[in-house]
């Protein structure tokens, strides 16, 4: 044979022989997907290298993710990292802004959660929350006296308070007698006794007359009545019943009135002082708008620091709980073999092709090691 030909022949039986070696392995790295059997009997090579050890190295994937890759010490230095923070901040102010723009009512938004407010049922919870408090608070207070309780200055503005009540008290029955009714009244009064006096009354009247006896009488009541003498009658008579107020238990005065009807009264009355339609009907807008600046500048920073360094510390068991190996495990588990073909050559596809050049080239050149050695020895 000539020996060109020999040479020729020999190299591109080793190329071929070499490329398609090469190929074949590259493929059977993936091929076939599942086993092939012959009867009982099992192809070998069947299914594929990646197919058959899919099991392993979804159980290697999943140790090398969490021992290597997603580290807790790895995880806790992305979250305390200055750039983290500060993107976590930019994101979290455009977030929180639109939030607070929205033109949702209180009412809409806690129906989104599926919470059901109504101003009867707030109405009537804070009624019992007060009245509740109220009991409460009244525990410690009930075996005091009113002026145990009293401060000093609460005590002067007492005795003060009851001064300024006999002047009010007493300008009152002044201008009462002053008036014609005031007038009338005496007047009346007077012919009323006179009435019910007999022979005796009949001789008064008769003697001074009904008017004179009224004229006689009327300034000195008006005296009386404007002198110094009735208003410090009166003080000393209302400061004499407001010590004796005083020296009184808080329980006293619960139970003159009636506990439960002070509790509820002061319930409802605190309950219907609040306008609850009118919250509900206010925006998102409306409540956070005077707040704005200060949520986004100062809570919403503050917000992201504090969830950071709550994270960070919590990382390790919250790896614990997600059990990111056995997910990783399942997932690469469950991944089609096919796709993963795709994407593997779809990255790769130039590389494998240099290999089975490089299996061509190499039995090309091992052909031609054996031609020269068959024309040597032949």
């Amino acid at each position: 044979m000539n020996p060109v030909l020999l040479i020729l022949m020999m190299i591109g039986i080793g190329a071929l022989i070499g490329g398609l070696t090469n190929s074949l392995a590259i493929k059977m790295l993936f091929r076939p997907y599942r086993a092939i059997h012959i009867g009982n009997y099992r192809l070998p090579f069947t299914p594929g290298l990646i197919p058959k050890r899919q099991k392993e190295l979804a159980q290697q994937l999943g140790k090398m993710v969490v021992n290597h890759l997603l580290t807790p010490e790895g995880i806790r230095r992305k979250l305390t990292h200055s750039t983290f923070k500060t993107q976590m901040t930019t994101w979290a102010k455009d977030e929180v802004h639109t939030m607070l723009k929205k033109e949702d009512t209180l009412k809409e938004v806690l129906e989104k959660f599926h919470i059901e407010v109504t101003s009867t049922s707030i109405h009537k919870h804070v009624s019992h929350w007060v009245e509740h408090r109220y009991d409460s608070v009244m525990n410690e207070y009930r075996e005091k006296t009113i002026e145990e309780l009293l401060t000093p200055a609460l005590r002067e503005r007492a005795d003060h308070g009851v001064d300024q009540a006999a002047a009010h008290i007493q300008a009152s029955i002044e201008a009462y007698f002053r008036s014609s009714e005031g007038k009338e009244k005496v007047a009346a009064l007077i012919d009323n006794y006179l009435d019910n006096q007999g022979f005796f009354g009949n001789m008064i009247s008769s003697f001074m007359g009904p008017d004179g006896l009224t004229e006689r009488i009327y300034p000195l009541i008006l005296k009386y009545v404007s002198d110094r003498e009735m208003k410090d009658w009166l003080e000393t008579m209302l400061h004499a019943e407001k010590d004796k107020l005083l020296t009184k238990r808080v329980a006293w005065f619960e139970d003159y009135i009636g506990r439960e009807t002070i509790g509820s009264k002061l319930g409802e009355a605190v309950a219907h002082t609040l306008p609850v339609d009118q919250w509900m009907a206010k925006t998102v807008e409306e409540w956070t708008s005077p707040y704005e600046e200060k949520i986004l500048d100062t809570f919403v920073p503050a917000a992201v620091d504090q969830i950071s360094e709550l994270l960070s510390s919590k990382v390790e068991s919250m790896m614990t709980q997600l059990r990111l190996s056995e997910i990783v495990q399942e997932e690469v588990e469950a991944f089609q073999v096919d796709r993963l073909e795709e994407m593997v050559l779809g990255i790769s596809r130039r590389e494998f092709k240099m290999i089975t050049y490089l299996g061509a080239l190499l039995g090309g050149m091992i052909g031609l090691l054996q031609a020269t050695i068959v024309l040597f020895f032949g």
